[in-house]
C-alpha cells in the first residue's frame, strides 16, 4: 500500500476548487502559477508511482476499508505501471497544453480549474480499481470536455461540436451504465478484481455477462472515438480551443481504449467463453479505422480536420494490440499510446504556431518568419513520427503491435497497420509543405510566447524517449494481464506470479517496415504537392470529397444512428459467439 495512490487525483482537484476560491483576489499570474503547479505535482507523483509498482499491483484502500474474508466492501485505488503510466502521461501533455495555449492566459480561472479537474478525472481513471468509480471518472472526463470545447461561446462551430460531443458520449456512457447494473446484479459488487474472481467460479456461456461486456466495450469505443464512433471527434478538433485539441489527440483517445483492456483483463478474460470473438472485433474495428481514417486525412483540407482523422487512425492501430489480447499486444499499445500522443500533441502545437489554433476555417493571425519556420519544423517531424519512423516510439510500438497480431492470428494487420502509417504520414507531411510553400514577410506578427516550439521539441523528444522503453513495457504488460495475480493483490489468497514477460523489440523485419512507410509516406506527401491534388480524375475527387463531407457534416442524427448501429452489431456477434 502506498499512501502517493490517491494524491494524482486529490491535489488537482484540490488546486481547482483553490483556483475558484482565489481567482477573484489574486493576480491572473498567481492563478496560472496554481495551476502549473498542481500539475506539475500530478507529474511527479505519478512517476514515483510507477516507480514504487515495479514489484505489483499498489493497492490503496479508502478509510482503510480492506476486503475481509475476500469480500471488498471499500473502495480501491489498485495502481500497477501501465495505469501509473497512463496518470503520468495525462499530466504531462496537460502541462504541454497550459503552456501552449493563448486563450488560457486570457482566461478566467474556470478554465484552469476545468482543465485540473480534467486532469484529475483522467488520472483517476487509470489508477481505479473499482467498476463504479471507473464511470465516474469516465462521466468527469466528458462533463470537462463538454464545457472546454463550449469555450468559444461566439462561435456557432464551436458550440455544435460540443453539443455533439455531449450527446454522442452520453449515449456511451449510458451505456457503460446499463452494464454496470448487470454485473452488479450477477455478482453483488463493484470491484473489479471481485467480479472477475466471481464471474471465474461460473465459467461458461453467459448471455447476460456477453451482453454486459459488449455494452461496456462500445461505451468505451464511444470515448476513444473509433469507427463508427468517430464522428463527434473530428468535429471536436476542428472546433474546440487549442488546449482540449492537445489533451483529445495526447491522450483521451487512448483512454478509452485503456478502459477496454482494464476491465477486459480484470473481469472477463477468466470469465467465460468468446475471447476470441472479443478479439475479432476489435482487431476489426481498429483495421477499419486505421484504413479509413488514414485515407480521409488525405480527402479534407482544412489542417485541424486533417489531423482529427489522423487520431481516429491512430487510435485504431492502438485498438488492434489490444484485440490481440496478449502480453506482447498491450505492451506494443501502450508504447504506440505514449509515443503517438506526445507527437499529435506536438502536431497541434505545429498548428498553432502556423496560426490554426482557433476553431475557423482560416488563420486568424498570421505568424512571422521565424515562427512559422519552426511550426513547419514541428509538422515535418511530427510527419515522419507519425508514419513511424524507428527513432520514435511510433516505430517501435508500430513493429510490437504488428508481431502481436501475426502471432494472434491476423497476418493481415500488420498490412493495415502499415498503409494507416504511410497515408496519416503523408496527410502530416502535406502539411508541412502546405504551409513552408505560404510565403509571409517579416512584418508579420504572432503572439504567441517564443517557447511554444520548445514545448513541441519536447514533446517530440518524449516520443524518442518512450522507444528506450521497450523492456520496460514488456515486464509492465506481464503484470497486467496476470488476471489471477491482480486479483490476489486485490483481495488476498495464495500468490501468484504473474505470467512471463514476453521479449519486446524492434526486429529487423519491423524496422524494414517502417522505413518503408516513412519513405512511403514522403513519396506521397511530395508526390500530391507536386500534382496539387489527388491522384484521381477531378470529377471522381469532387465525388469523394462531396460523400465523405456530406458523411461527417456534423450531424449529431447521424452520430446517434451509428452509435446505435455499431453497439447492436458488437453486442450480436459476441452473443453469437457464446453459443
Amino acid at each position: 500500500m502506498s499512501n502517493l495512490a490517491p494524491l494524482p487525483v486529490a491535489v488537482p482537484l484540490g488546486a481547482a476548487a483553490a483556483v475558484l476560491f482565489v481567482q477573484f483576489i489574486v493576480p491572473r499570474a498567481v492563478v496560472r502559477s496554481i495551476a502549473a503547479a498542481a500539475v506539475l505535482a500530478e507529474v511527479s507523483f505519478s512517476a514515483a508511482l510507477v516507480h514504487q509498482a515495479a514489484t505489483g499491483t499498489i493497492v490503496y484502500w479508502f478509510g482503510g476499508w480492506a476486503p475481509r474474508a475476500g469480500a471488498a466492501l471499500g473502495i480501491s485505488f489498485a495502481v500497477d505501471r501501465l495505469g501509473a503510466a497512463g496518470a503520468l502521461l495525462a499530466g504531462v501533455i496537460t502541462a504541454a497544453a497550459l503552456a501552449t495555449t493563448r486563450e488560457l492566459r486570457e482566461a478566467s480561472g474556470i478554465v484552469y480549474s476545468l482543465v485540473l479537474v480534467l486532469l484529475a478525472a483522467m488520472a483517476g481513471f487509470c489508477l481505479t480499481g473499482d467498476l463504479f468509480n471507473l464511470f465516474v471518472f469516465f462521466e468527469l472526463i466528458a462533463v470537462c470536455g463538454f464545457v472546454l470545447a463550449a469555450y468559444h461561446t461566439e462561435s456557432l462551430t464551436a458550440l455544435r461540436s460540443a453539443l455533439s460531443f455531449a450527446i454522442t458520449n452520453s449515449i456511451g456512457a449510458f451505456l457503460v451504465l446499463i452494464a454496470i447494473a448487470l454485473l452488479y446484479g450477477r455478482t453483488g459488487t463493484l470491484n473489479l478484481a471481485e467480479i472477475g474472481r466471481k464471474l471465474a467460479a461460473h465459467p461458461g456461456p453467459d448471455r447476460l455477462v456477453t451482453v454486459a461486456l459488449a455494452l461496456l466495450v462500445v461505451g468505451f469505443l464511444v470515448k476513444a472515438a473509433v469507427v463508427p464512433f468517430h464522428f463527434w471527434l473530428i468535429d471536436t478538433v476542428t472546433g474546440a480551443p487549442v488546449v482540449l485539441v492537445v489533451i483529445l489527440g495526447g491522450v483521451l483517445d487512448s483512454l478509452g481504449v485503456y478502459g477496454i483492456v482494464r476491465v477486459y483483463w480484470t473481469v472477463f478474460a477468466s470469465a467465460s467463453a468468446g475471447q476470441h470473438a472479443v478479439g475479432a472485433v476489435l482487431v476489426a474495428l481498429g483495421a477499419a479505422s486505421a484504413l479509413g481514417a488514414g485515407a480521409l486525412s488525405l480527402v479534407f483540407s482544412h489542417p485541424r480536420r486533417r489531423l482529427g482523422f489522423v487520431m481516429v487512425a491512430h487510435t485504431g492501430i492502438v485498438l488492434i494490440g489490444a484485440g490481440c489480447l496478449s502480453a506482447t499486444g498491450i505492451a506494443g499499445s501502450a508504447l504506440y499510446a505514449a509515443g503517438d500522443g506526445t507527437v499529435k500533441a506536438a502536431l497541434f502545437i505545429g498548428l498553432a504556431l502556423l496560426g490554426f489554433d482557433e476553431p475557423a476555417d482560416a488563420l486568424r493571425r498570421i505568424p512571422g518568419q521565424v515562427r512559422r519556420r519552426a511550426g513547419v519544423a514541428l509538422l515535418a517531424a511530427g510527419g515522419i513520427a507519425t508514419a513511424g519512423l524507428p527513432l520514435f516510439a511510433t516505430g517501435l510500438g508500430k513493429a510490437v503491435i504488428e508481431d502481436a497480431a501475426s502471432h494472434a492470428g491476423y497476418p493481415w494487420a500488420a498490412v493495415c497497420i502499415v498503409v494507416a502509417a504511410v497515408l496519416t504520414g503523408a496527410a502530416v507531411l502535406e502539411i508541412a509543405l502546405a504551409a513552408r510553400g505560404s510565403g509571409n514577410g517579416p512584418g508579420d506578427v504572432c503572439d504567441h510566447p517564443w517557447w511554444l516550439g520548445a514545448v513541441g521539441v519536447a514533446l517530440l523528444a518524449i516520443s524518442a524517449v518512450v522507444a528506450t522503453a521497450g523492456r520496460w513495457a514488456s515486464r509492465a504488460a506481464a503484470v497486467f494481464v496476470s488476471t489471477a495475480a491482480y486479483q490476489q493483490r486485490v483481495l488476498g489468497g495464495p500468490r501468484v506470479a504473474p505470467a512471463v514477460a514476453p521479449h519486446v523489440g524492434l526486429s529487423a523485419g519491423g524496422a524494414v517496415l517502417d522505413l518503408i512507410a516513412v519513405a512511403g509516406a514522403a513519396v506521397l506527401a511530395s508526390g500530391r504537392a507536386r500534382a496539387a491534388g489527388p491522384f484521381m480524375p477531378a470529377t471522381v475527387s469532387a465525388a469523394v470529397r462531396r460523400a465523405a463531407g456530406r458523411a461527417h457534416d456534423g450531424s449529431i442524427g447521424d452520430s446517434a444512428t451509428w452509435a446505435a448501429i455499431g453497439t447492436a452489431a458488437i453486442t450480436v456477434v459476441l452473443a453469437v459467439s457464446t453459443r
